[in-house]
């Protein structure tokens, strides 16, 4: 089961790009992220239908988390924003590795003001991840021209979930699929919003809908945003939260997969450096599942 969401949430970025970098572009990153968040949020609401948990049950269960279920709401916006328009600039590997560096930021959270222990497991990953990750970039920018913005727009993605995850501490307790619907629907209005905004300002935005970007939209919107998060609870509930979210860190593998079958193979120093970082995040992962074993 892990296969399949690692595999749907990995193929994200591959969709996104296909269909907001590669020509013909069919879609504007902000649209796309739009689209998958609203598909995923129906589909949870869906779900909440099958559970029988109507508005009102679903607003008693947010009530003591009202105002930081908005926050993170806010802040998963940013990031699908950041991430999907980042791909109109750079290829799915590329940003797929950046935004998967965000565990590195939450280390450093954790350690600072949540006092956890860095453990020697944790110091090793956190020093390859930050050095692999700076390697990665200035290779990225140096080798590749003109990508500049593109790999700003997913270091705000990564910034954006490091601090999303880091909401999600302080929402233990309350029901997964509760959260998740709430957060979706709110960030899909934010979105909404914030494109209407953009048209307002005469901003040119792209929608060309063909069986491509149909297509395209249901994977990532209802199974990649949808049932790939009721499976992740389903093993959650099973192996622990730690524990499932301990193998996230090889997602970025099936998005450089993308890249090759995109044809954007990354050069080798980009593709060496990327691993460096993602196997320093899977250090961090790997000592939060070790210490979960211990207790």
């Amino acid at each position: 089961m892990l296969v399949i969401i690692i595999s749907l949430w990995g193929l994200n970025f591959i969709i996104s790009r296909f269909l907001t970098g590669i020509d013909p572009v069919r879609v504007s990153g902000v649209l796309f992220a739009l689209l998958r968040y609203s598909l995923g949020a129906l589909t949870l609401i869906g779900v909440m239908a099958y559970q029988r948990k109507g508005p009102r049950a679903i607003s008693e269960e947010i009530r003591p988390y009202r105002n930081l279920l908005f926050l993170s709401a806010i802040l998963s916006a940013i990031f699908v924003i950041g991430v999907h328009t980042s791909t109109e600039f750079i290829t799915s590997g590329t940003s797929s590795i950046i935004v998967n560096l965000s565990p590195v930021v939450v280390l450093v959270f954790g350690v600072l003001f949540l006092k956890e222990r860095l453990s020697p497991m944790k110091s090793i990953g956190f020093l390859l991840g930050l050095l692999g990750g700076l390697i990665f970039l200035w290779t990225s920018i140096t080798i590749v021209p003109g990508i500049e913005l593109g790999v700003l727009l997913a270091l705000v993605g990564t910034f954006a979930w490091g601090a999303y995850t880091i909401t999600l501490h302080y929402l233990e307790g309350a029901d997964r699929y509760v959260v998740m619907t709430v957060t979706l629907v709110t960030s899909s209005l934010l979105l909404l919003a914030f494109i209407v905004a953009m048209i307002v300002q005469g901003f040119e935005l792209i929608l060309i809908v063909d069986v491509f970007s149909v297509t395209g939209f249901l994977i990532s919107g209802v199974l990649g945003s949808g049932v790939a998060y009721v499976l992740y609870f389903t093993v959650v509930e099973i192996l622990g939260a730690t524990r499932a979210s301990s193998f996230l860190f090889l997602m970025p593998f099936v998005s450089v997969v993308g890249d090759f079958a995109l044809g954007e193979p990354p050069e080798f120093v980009i593709l060496l450096a990327g691993l460096i970082a993602i196997i320093g995040v899977g250090f961090i992962r790997l000592s939060g599942l070790k210490e979960n074993a211990k207790e």
